[in-house]
């Protein structure tokens, strides 16, 4: 069961090893400057993604002024808060470091004690983490798909606006991936190569530091998901029917299981709380303006480009709520659990350690958008109901009549 963990902790750090981070990371850099030597790599692309953000912000504001259309400024919104959102995320897991760390030590003692008495128990087990676990790899697979394709179409763009304008006039103009303002020519055929494959590695760079964390979440959250549906299937097989009593020190051993099972969905909120507020407040937007662009332009391949961006903040956003949804759920059966056991043939002191679990899984495990909000279903259909309120003023404010 621990192998399983560890498998998609391993995963995690492919992501995070990417861009400079790791899973083994403690926070114990106690200056900015040992922090900058333990992680090299990630400082170099951080600073890299940065200068790009300034240019793009830059780029707005050139645009502004020189009265460029609506539709083409909104080009450059869905990238410019995706940059904002990896920036944010990323930082938010090193500096959560410490709490990172925490959850995989106490995640893998719980797994550890997860001991089957019996064959059916084993089973149970087995089949439960096998599927969450298979479920949480195509997830992951559907999520990394989607996102390749844009990052290709993106990639592929310029190709096919400079060919088709090469044989009609026979002038070669070139094109970037993303628009943005610098204080050189970028199209200079000395530097044009650099600035392509800077802005495609940067465009990598900041959708990993958004799907790493996004990954780790899920990850987490999978594995408190199914920690809570083992102790709900073990409290409810706790007293044995042919008898007035229950193993004492076995409900013991859940009620702590269930505690730090409370604790880690507490340390998930406190790594991810401002993560999940950020998100929550740019999904809409993102939702918004792509729908936006995938109605209006007219190139196909810059459809699909969007295409796959507005899949990716849909996708992106509904498993951060599809998760926060099973966490709040899976607690809550821990009660349910208890009512369907034999509880009531147990003596009063046993009643008593089974009246307190059951009042406290009255009060639902939560994950919320740094306490504005909790993260379920419920939020979700919010968030889509924000973004086409705001879809259909985009679209008539540009189509007034």
């Amino acid at each position: 069961m621990i192998e399983q963990f560890e498998q998609c902790l391993n995963r995690v750090n492919f992501f995070w090893k990417l861009i400079g981070m790791s899973i083994d990371y403690r926070g114990d850099s106690k200056t900015v400057i040992g922090f900058i030597r333990s992680h090299k790599l990630y400082t170099a692309q951080f600073f890299s993604l940065n200068c790009e953000n300034v240019a793009q912000i830059l780029w707005v504001f050139e645009a502004v002024i020189t009265g460029k259309t609506f539709l083409e400024i909104t080009y450059l919104i869905p990238c410019l808060i995706l940059c904002f959102l990896s920036v944010f995320k990323s930082v938010s897991i090193l500096y959560y470091a410490k709490y990172n760390y925490e959850f995989i030590v106490t995640m893998k003692d719980l797994l550890s004690g997860l001991t089957p008495s019996n064959e059916e128990d084993n089973i149970f087990m087995k089949t439960l983490i096998d599927k969450h676990v298979l479920m949480l790899k195509n997830i992951s697979k559907r999520i990394v798909t989607v996102v390749s394709v844009g990052l290709l179409m993106f990639a592929l763009g310029p190709v096919f606006v400079i060919l088709p304008h090469y044989f009609k006039t026979n002038e070669v103009k070139l094109e970037m991936p993303f628009i943005a303002y610098y204080p050189f020519n970028e199209f200079d055929a000395r530097i044009y190569p650099f600035m392509y494959i800077h802005q495609l590695w940067t465009a990598t760079f900041a959708v990993i530091m958004v799907y790493g964390p996004d990954y780790f979440f899920f990850t987490c959250c999978t594995f408190i998901h199914i920690q809570f549906t083992i102790l709900s299937y073990d409290m409810e097989r706790l007293v044995n029917d042919g008898s007035r009593s229950c193993d004492r020190g076995r409900l013991k051993q859940l009620v702590a299981r269930h505690i730090e099972l409370m604790r880690c969905v507490g340390l998930i909120e406190k790594i991810y709380s401002k993560s999940i507020l950020c998100n929550a407040l740019t999904s809409s937007v993102i939702i918004c303006v792509t729908g936006f662009n995938v109605s209006e332009v007219d190139n196909v391949l810059m459809m699909g480009s969007f295409m796959a961006f507005l899949m990716f903040g849909l996708m992106e956003i509904f498993f951060y709520c599809y998760y926060g949804d099973i966490i709040m759920r899976s607690s809550m059966k821990v009660g349910d659990a208890i009512y369907n056991s034999s509880w009531y043939m147990t003596g009063a002191a046993d009643r008593k350690l089974f009246l307190i679990v059951l009042t406290r899984s009255q009060k639902p495990c939560e994950l919320s958008a740094y306490g504005f909000s909790k993260i379920n279903l419920y939020a979700f259909t919010s968030i889509l109901s924000s973004s086409w309120s705001y879809f259909a003023l985009l679209k008539t404010m540009y189509h007034p009549e």
